[in-house]
């Protein structure tokens, strides 16, 4: 059984940096990159590349938000860490590809959250049965002002929930405000 980490935070609040100094003192590191840029999306794909620059050359990388329990099945005892950077970008590509173009009515938004909950029960599964240790990075988006639409408001819960099913399911979780990260459990 492998040990687990959450690391959370807002948006440029250093999580990141934290996460992969922990993964840095190990020496087989997976890096596991969920943001898809997609073809328009200029702004992103340099983000993307930003992030791949900065990481060690030795890291190994897969990058997707479909298939990562099945990955990890596979891969993960060819690794001592693995870190999952983010899970607020896995459900955002979920969230979108589970519903598809239905309008979000409240049993969709039921379907849709049970599918994301489902594929990060199998995340944790496949990461407690391996050797690796897994470190999860995700923003803690709740702490602002209630958002003004139902798609903003259900996606909000959505990943409020999974982050606490993260939580509940880790040894390790850390809050990282303005690069100094406050240990919670």
């Amino acid at each position: 059984m492998s040990e687990m980490m959450l690391v959370t935070g807002g948006a440029r609040s250093g999580k990141s940096s934290f996460a992969e100094k922990e993964a840095a003192k190990y020496s087989r590191v997976l890096y596991v990159a969920t943001g898809i840029a997609y073809e328009n999306d200029t702004e992103f794909q340099a983000r993307i590349k930003k992030h791949q620059a900065t990481r060690p050359a030795n890291w190994d990388t897969f990058e997707s938000f479909q298939g990562i329990a099945a990955y990890l099945d596979q891969h993960s005892n060819n690794y001592d860490v693995i870190m999952l950077d983010c899970v607020t970008m896995l459900v955002t590509n979920l969230f979108f590809t589970l519903l598809g173009e239905r309008e979000l009515t409240n049993e969709i938004a039921d379907e849709v959250e049970a599918g994301i909950q489902a594929e990060v029960s199998a995340i944790l599964e496949a990461g407690k049965a391996s050797q690796a240790k897994l470190i999860f990075v995700t923003n803690e988006i709740g702490l602002g002002v209630v958002p003004e639409n139902k798609l903003t408001r259900v996606f909000r819960d959505i990943i409020g929930r999974i982050n606490q099913q993260i939580a509940t399911q880790v040894e390790e979780v850390y809050f990282v405000v303005s690069g100094i990260p406050k240990r919670w459990k």
